[in-house]
């Protein structure tokens, strides 16, 4: 089977903490996940989800700070509004619910993020409701 093709937005804090935690415990998650930090999700615009998919790839998910563990006082609320907007544009271009998703992730939780992606990755395969 081809690995499928993602691109893992995280923020800068707690996801990207998760990330460096994964890579310290040598866990791994499957080829053809591109992780991608921006300072804070709620910096992202729903046109550069849409520039992903318009690159080709089969997934997006967005990693960020749990609501109340913010850097900053807007990133969980605009975060939400842009995955709600993306979410809307991507289903009119026929891409389905499943291939974007907004998840939480607190600080040095490598395992919890190799999780999610992994669990993200088994739904675009179709093998996971």
């Amino acid at each position: 089977m081809t690995p499928k093709k993602v691109i893992l937005f995280t923020c800068n804090w707690n996801a990207y903490s998760g990330l460096e935690s994964a890579g310290a415990e040598r866990l791994a998650f499957p080829d053809g996940v591109y992780p991608l930090k921006a300072t804070c999700l709620g910096q992202i615009n729903p046109g550069s989800i849409l520039k992903a998919f318009e690159k080709g790839v089969d997934g997006v998910l967005m990693l960020g700070c749990p609501p109340g563990q913010c850097h900053y006082e807007f990133g969980v609320r605009r975060a939400e509004e842009v995955y709600e907007q993306a979410k809307e544009l991507v289903k009119i271009l026929g891409y389905k619910d499943s291939q974007l998703r907004l998840d939480w992730i607190a600080a040095g939780e490598g395992q919890n993020l190799v999780d999610k992606v992994n669990d993200f990755v088994v739904r675009l395969n179709g093998k996971k409701d």
